[in-house]
């Protein structure tokens, strides 16, 4: 196995076990997995916000008669009457294997799981499933729009999910007596989202062969490629029938917008019946009429067919503008049959970014410039917004107290780009570096974009859009994000905070629901609304005046306000089942009209019993302003000594001496030996001890220096290097009146000697006024504060 995907099965390992250990004994590994693989699958645009849904029927001898494991209907679309439809129903079924992600599924167990997904299908459609008991609410919910929409649906995809590997594929497949319903087939398995992972757009690329959407034995479509301009870039001038826009649309429906258009743009939405009535009546002046489509590619294939060029493949296709168009022609086709898409062209402009590095850039901005009809914002939906920039830079630096162990530190892990964590921890190279990364780092700590938006959007009382899933709910964010960057409001301090305690709200709430088949208030396939709304209901309840700052420095929610959130959840719970009136909760969830009508509800929260837990509004209202904080000098240089630390004795005595044959760094291997020294006796680096140190760390990242070889050239041994920064923080989390105490049992114990008394003081006034200060000085503060443990106080 390639080491890649052994590290990628590791962390998916690791991701699942985490999760089933935050829903505590009971917990379904399956559900965990479905659930993990929906979320990929929605940030690459295969799913729209899937809910995990399973079930399990058995036959008359207990054996599995059909199952199912998740759902999402998508597309909704307006036709002329203005009535609304769901183009697509995904439905998902999950092979998990308890004993290895690396195994390959036997063709039987393949077969019998697509026969078990086509039956619950079959069944569903003809509704003969009449059976299900009442309190599975949102399954009911879902057979009756299956048994309402099912002549509406254009296509059903089945989502085949496997934590192992499948040689064997199935495209389509077909019910009796619905032959003219689209059913696909699309097979998920541990290479496939491996694959995925590595791709630097995050999603599968749409390719295109024209042979397969041409007649008459056509293999490309006629181009002309216009001069090179720019190394850039190339591009090609092409008309492309109607009927294959129609086709590709039939085939890929929506996953053919570039992410931004399909983000900032919406769907398609109602026909535009100017389109459709040229289409109709004079389908030979589309072209003349219509402002064509934008497209962009990877790469293309063409070929000179008698001295004319055509187009025969495109990799990663996407339409950057005419989204609208191409909808429409598929839409009018299908509702009229007195349309002729054939005799419909269209002008394309196609763009192929020769360099990938500036693809993720240049993409967004073509989609940006070449609509003229809708606004796409400045900002693209990429990691390299400056506002997600700023939060990475934040969390790196902040560590927090372990409430289950005062002594550890640790970090909230904020993974800006996919596969960050999973990288960090692959360029250690030993595994006592891996696991002290794993202590400070720890999984469950671990956060994405999606997260930032979501707790966000629950504490700015926005749960119906949290409810829309992770992508149409970050979307939502970006767009208020992207204003605030306009306007260069970055996330500061006093953001960061919020946004950690509101994770760990988060997180204790999903708990109050409970696990399936064990403690579960109700259906646990809705247990994500019913978390997004509760808290956002108890802040809506409590003028949103609870004390952030408060659980963030503890690192957990007062045991007084959860017992009122065990209660609350409980009635969010109830009023959202029967708000819903029997139709599916995860579409009445996304209501507004849904948030608007519980905030009416007449319940009430004697939050006075612990007023300590919250503060005025005049304190939220200063904590939501971002002091404009100068650059911190010492927080950035413990960082940087921390970091130059970290590498401890033995590699910098190596590294002076593997730059003495260096001719541009020999002249440092005497300062570089210094660092060796002074880490060895515990000694404080200097500013040219760390201005040489970051030149160095620099050097081997860009060469790609083996650390363990260089620590071969050393005969040291490594001694124990603390975390300075860490400490740091621990001791920045200590408020004014603990200090005060701190001193105060001082002076009445003589505990502290008098050097010890002044090295607290000044530690306290540096970290106070964000000077800088020495990590000897910051380890010498902490150990004289621990010698305090004995008298009750635990810092």
């Amino acid at each position: 196995m390639e080491r890649g995907l052994k590290n990628y099965i590791e962390a998916i390992q690791s991701d699942i076990a985490a999760l089933v250990y935050s829903d505590g004994e009971g917990a379904s590994f399956e559900d965990k997995f479905t659930e993990h693989c929906l979320e990929i699958l929605d940030g690459a645009g295969k799913s729209e916000g899937a809910s995990v849904l399973s079930y399990i029927h058995p036959d008359s001898q207990g054996r599995i008669d059909w199952k199912l494991n998740g759902y999402c209907l998508k597309d909704e679309f307006k036709d002329d009457d203005n009535k609304v439809y769901f183009e697509t129903l995904d439905l998902f079924i999950t092979h998990f294997n308890h004993t290895s992600y690396d195994f390959n599924i036997q063709k039987s167990d393949f077969e019998k799981n697509i026969n078990q997904i086509k039956k619950f299908l079959n069944a569903a459609l003809k509704g003969h499933i009449d059976y299900i008991d009442p309190a599975q609410s949102e399954l009911n919910a879902l057979l009756k729009i299956i048994v309402k929409q099912k002549a509406n649906f254009i296509r059903i995809n089945v989502f085949f999910l496997i934590n192992g590997n499948s040689n064997h594929n199935l495209d389509t497949t077909t019910i009796k007596g619905y032959d003219d319903l689209k059913i696909y087939i699309h097979v998920w398995d541990i290479q496939r989202f491996y694959k995925l992972n590595e791709n630097s757009s995050n999603r599968e690329p749409i390719e295109i062969k024209f042979k397969d959407f041409l007649t008459n034995n056509l293999l490309g479509i006629q181009c002309l490629k216009v001069p090179d301009l720019d190394e850039l870039y190339e591009c090609y001038l092409a008309i492309v029938p109607g009927d294959v826009l129609s086709k590709l649309y039939d085939l890929h429906s929506n996953e053919l917008l570039e992410s931004n258009v399909r983000a900032f743009l919406g769907q398609a939405g109602k026909f535009n019946k100017g389109i459709r009535d040229t289409i109709r009546d004079k389908p030979q002046m589309f072209l003349p009429y219509n402002n064509g489509i934008t497209a962009t590619a990877e790469n293309v294939e063409t070929e000179m067919i008698e001295n004319q060029l055509y187009l025969t493949k495109m990799n990663d296709f996407q339409i950057v503008n005419g989204g609208q168009t191409t909808a429409s022609l598929f839409h009018t086709q299908k509702k009229y049959k007195d349309a002729d898409v054939s005799k419909v062209f269209v002008q394309m402009k196609l763009t192929v970014i020769k360099d990938i590095d500036q693809k993720n850039i240049e993409v967004p901005n073509i989609a940006r410039y070449a609509n003229s009809q809708n606004k796409v914002s400045e900002l693209d939906l990429s990691s390299n917004n400056p506002y997600f920039v700023q939060i990475e830079s934040i969390s790196r630096k902040k560590y927090v107290i372990d409430p289950e162990n005062r002594n550890l530190s640790t970090i909230w892990y904020f993974e800006r780009v996919n596969g960050q964590y999973k990288e960090s921890l692959n360029k250690l190279t030993t595994p006592v570096q891996q696991r002290k990364f794993k202590e400070q780092n720890p999984t469950n700590q671990k956060f994405v974009k999606s997260d930032v938006a979501k707790f966000i959007n629950i504490w700015e009382l926005e749960p119906h859009y949290v409810s829309q899933g992770a992508q149409k709910n970050f979307i939502h964010y970006t767009k208020k994000i992207n204003e605030l960057v306009k306007k260069n409001k970055l996330p500061g301090e006093n953001f960061y905070k919020k946004l950690i305690a509101n994770a760990i709200l988060f997180k204790t709430v999903d708990k109050l629901f409970g696990r399936k088949n064990i403690d579960a208030i109700g259906d646990t396939n809705l247990k994500s609304f019913t978390v997004a709304y509760t808290i956002s209901y108890f802040y809506y309840l409590t003028d949103n005046r609870l004390d952030l700052w408060k659980i963030y420095e503890e690192q957990r929610v007062d045991a007084r306000i959860i017992n009122d959130l065990q209660k609350l959840i409980v009635f969010v719970y109830n009023k959202l089942v029967s708000a819903s009136n029997g139709s599916l909760i995860s579409e009445y969830a996304k209501r507004e009209s849904s948030w608007k009508l519980l905030k009416e509800e007449n319940y009430k929260i004697n939050f006075q019993n612990y007023n300590d837990c919250f503060v005025t509004e005049e304190l939220v209202l200063s904590r939501e302003i971002e002091t404009e904080e100068i650059d911190n000098k010492s927080e950035n240089n413990l960082m940087n000594i921390t970091k130059i630390l970290g590498f401890g004795n033995k590699f910098w005595d190596g590294m002076s001496k593997y730059i003495s044959n260096i001719d541009s760094l020999k002249t440092m291997s005497t300062d570089i030996w210094e660092i060796a020294n002074k880490i060895k006796r515990s000694k404080n680096l200097n500013a040219r001890d760390i201005s040489i140190g970051n030149k160095i760390l620099v050097y081997i990242e860009v060469n790609q220096i083996d650390i363990e070889e260089i620590k071969l050239l050393s005969n040291e041994i490594d001694v124990e290097v603390v975390d300075i920064k860490a400490i740091y923080d621990r001791l920045k989390l200590i408020n004014k009146n603990d200090w005060a105490k701190i001193f105060d049992l001082g002076e009445q114990t003589k505990i502290f000697d008098n050097l010890e008394l002044a090295n607290l003081k000044s530690v306290q006034k540096s970290i106070t006024k964000s000077e800088t200060v020495k990590e000897v000085n910051v380890v010498n503060a902490l150990k004289s504060i621990k010698k305090l443990v004995k008298f009750g106080l635990n810092y």
